[in-house]
């Protein structure tokens, strides 16, 4: 930067447990001192006068400073808590010395960035904001921040992001004192997408609490005991979570007369009792998920074992990732991983204790979510902790399943479906909610757009639709070229919508047609002659939560060459960010399909067009799995896409006579064919 060292900085890190002489290697003209950003105190709000405006959520207006003084007004006269203009609501260093001119924060990686998010109210306001990211998978982009309308960037002088060995650092100079949290949430952003829970608004006491709630930016802190500050016109928020001791379980639930440790609480719902939660922290499907999986690795069975005061996963004399005490495992130790072919876990014992048991139990569902396979042994302490639905798909993994490429990725499907729906940040809160008493939003609804030229397929098209599980779906039927007196319509238990257009009408057209008439949040496109297994759409959802893309969809990976009797599997690269997916299974937003300007009014190539625009208008897409799907292809005639049977065979993984299912499509049909290569 050209702007000279501040004459006064701060600095703070999270994620150095484990490792803290790297802290010191990470930022060279930084010496200190390091204050973990954990243990910043919340300051105790005052109530807000009538009339006040808002604060930033976590933050406080108004409020004892670290050196004792109160937040005044920014450069422009405003109310700097409020505008983000240089209040000097925690704009001095814990030791008083003057105003900072520089926030130091250092991340072990993203997934501690995201952890960072809720904690942003704890950082000070500064004219320059320095983030230092240690470590980063090999699938992340660099920190570029998402930048909003807001006062923040109103104010920036220089932006540098900068490649260091094995991370980025991002250094931003601001001619105006400017919330650093703010500018931390805005990074997290630029890096993850729009993937947090917000829902229900969450109260988290401390700094110790921010596992529960990573990466949402709309959280309220509170210090411990509370109270928890109220927000204007309404409660702080809409469950609090709080410890019942120092090291103990979290209490997540209404307030008991509203109050904690005998004071007074502001905000949160009083009714009703706490609802204890007697599990680990939640997952941040934004980084313990199943990107980078790896089909084919090129090492073999790790393990899992106690290391010092963690836990420590090695492979024979190779030490792979180390794991602190609290089983918090992150995206770069998931991405050292990728190479193994699965993860032996053995039971810790009756006598471990229960916090040892929701230790490892944490660990095992991260492994779980990112893919991972894990060969664990029968535990009842630890399977109490990851609950049936994990422990049963635990069950199933041996150590020959795991052996075969393709029976490995099914179990891991079905461990990150149990893992991600059960253990994940946004699925938790969901659950804490409505047990303690708080409605929450519908799960948004799928409109299927199924368009079709040939009544003869219609029965099996919604056929396929109709036996999709864990969504909320409407179906919408494009009849091209004939009417619904000429084809049976199946009765379905789909909300259904009949769409009729003549033969002329481009298919792009007659799409946009259906796309008008639908319901729900998400547009999905499917063809009439493929197959679809039963957690086809439940699969497209779960991956649009934990990559935040705007579109997703599956890869053409299994295809049934129906003129020569034949099912391939081709070598195509999933669960990664991709610019194509099939078109029988793109699901698409509805902002960003309306940003795309919808299909464009074409007769052919109609679901290339789309992902082009998609891509064009700063959408980002992410191809999953290929295995709850199934492409027919018969001749090219006939067919949009046209491209000949024969190129199918160019470049295959496997081969099988006739038409077969891998068992994640559960068709009824439990044999395979023989393989042919």
């Amino acid at each position: 930067m050209t702007r000279a060292a501040s004459r006064s900085a701060w600095g703070t890190w999270i994620g150095f447990e484990s490792c803290p002489a790297l802290l010191g290697r990470l930022v060279e003209d930084f010496t200190g001192p390091w204050t973990p950003l954990e243990d910043v105190p919340v300051p105790v709000p005052p109530p807000l006068a009538a009339g006040d405006a808002d604060a930033s959520p976590g933050a406080y207006s108004a409020l004892p400073c670290a050196n004792g003084t109160k937040g005044g007004k920014g450069a422009d006269g405003s109310d700097g808590a409020n505008s983000g203009d240089g209040a000097d609501r925690a704009d001095r260093p814990p030791d008083g010395t003057g105003a900072i001119g520089c926030v130091v924060l250092a991340v072990r990686s993203p997934a501690d960035l995201r952890r960072a998010v809720p904690l942003r109210g704890l950082l000070p306001t500064a004219t320059r904001v320095r983030i230092a990211v240690a470590d980063v998978p090999p699938w992340a982009a660099q920190p570029l921040p998402v930048a909003t309308p807001g006062a923040c960037w109103r104010h920036l002088a220089e932006l540098r992001v900068t490649r260091r060995r094995r991370g980025w650092h991002l250094d931003a100079a601001f001619t105006e004192p400017v919330p650093a949290g703010d500018v931390v949430a805005h990074v997290a952003r630029g890096l993850f997408g729009a993937c947090g829970a917000t829902t229900p608004v969450a109260g988290l006491e401390g700094g110790g609490t921010a596992d529960w709630r990573p990466g949402d930016p709309n959280v309220t802190l509170s210090p411990p005991g509370g109270p928890v500050p109220d927000r204007r016109d309404a409660p702080g928020c809409d469950l609090p979570l709080r410890r019942a001791h120092a090291d103990g379980p979290v209490v997540v639930g209404p307030l008991i007369d509203g109050r904690t440790d005998g004071g007074p609480v502001v905000g949160g719902p009083v009714a009703g009792g706490p609802v204890e939660d007697g599990l680990a922290p939640p997952l941040d499907e934004a980084v313990v998920n199943p990107i980078g999986f790896r089909r084919q690795p090129s090492r073999g069975m790790a393990a899992l074992a106690a290391h010092r005061d963690g836990f420590a996963v090695a492979l024979g004399a190779d030490r792979l990732v180390r794991i602190p005490a609290a089983g918090r495992v992150t995206d770069v130790d998931v991405a050292r991983l990728r190479d193994v072919r699965g993860i032996e876990v053995p039971a810790i014992g009756p006598h471990a204790g229960e916090g040892r048991a929701r230790a490892v139990a944490r660990v095992v569902a991260a492994l779980a979510a990112a893919g991972i396979p894990v060969l664990a042994a029968p535990d009842p302490a630890r399977d109490r902790a990851l609950g049936p639905c994990l422990s049963a798909a635990l069950a199933a993994v041996t150590g020959e399943a795991i052996a075969s490429d393709l029976r490995r990725e099914e179990l891991s499907i079905r461990l990150r479906r149990a893992a991600l729906r059960e253990h994940g940040a946004a699925a938790r809160w969901r659950r804490l909610a409505p047990a303690a008493g708080l409605p929450v939003p519908p799960e948004p609804r799928v409109s299927i757009l199924l368009c079709t030229r040939r009544p003869e397929m219609v029965p099996f098209a919604v056929g396929q639709m109709e036996r999709q599980r864990g969504v909320s779906a409407e179906l919408i039927v494009g009849l091209h070229g004939f009417t619904a007196r000429e084809t049976a319509i199946p009765r379905t238990r789909l909300p259904l919508t009949v769409i009729e257009a003549p033969a002329t009408t481009p298919f792009g057209e007659v799409l946009n047609r259906m796309a008008a008439a639908a319901s729900g949040s998400y547009l999905t496109k499917v063809d009439d002659d493929d197959w679809y297994g039963p957690d086809h759409l439940a699969d497209l959802l779960l991956a649009r939560h934990y990559s935040g893309a705007d579109l997703v969809g599956t890869a053409a990976e299994f295809v049934y060459l129906e003129s020569l009797d034949v099912t391939i599997r081709r070598c195509i690269g999933t669960e990664r960010f991709a610019p194509l997916v099939a078109g029988g299974t793109m699901l698409v937003t509805r902002a960003a399909f309306e940003a795309a300007g919808g299909f464009r009014p074409l007769a052919r190539t109609v679901d290339g067009q789309l992902l082009q625009a998609v891509e064009a208008v700063g959408g980002r897409i992410y191809r999953t799995h290929g295995l709850g799907y199934v492409l027919r292809r018969r001749s090219a005639y006939g067919h949009t896409w046209r491209q000949p049977v024969q190129s199918f065979l160019a470049a295959y993984q496997e081969q099988w006579r006739g038409l077969v299912f891998n068992e994640l499509m559960e068709d009824g049909a439990p044999w395979r064919a023989e393989v042919r290569t």
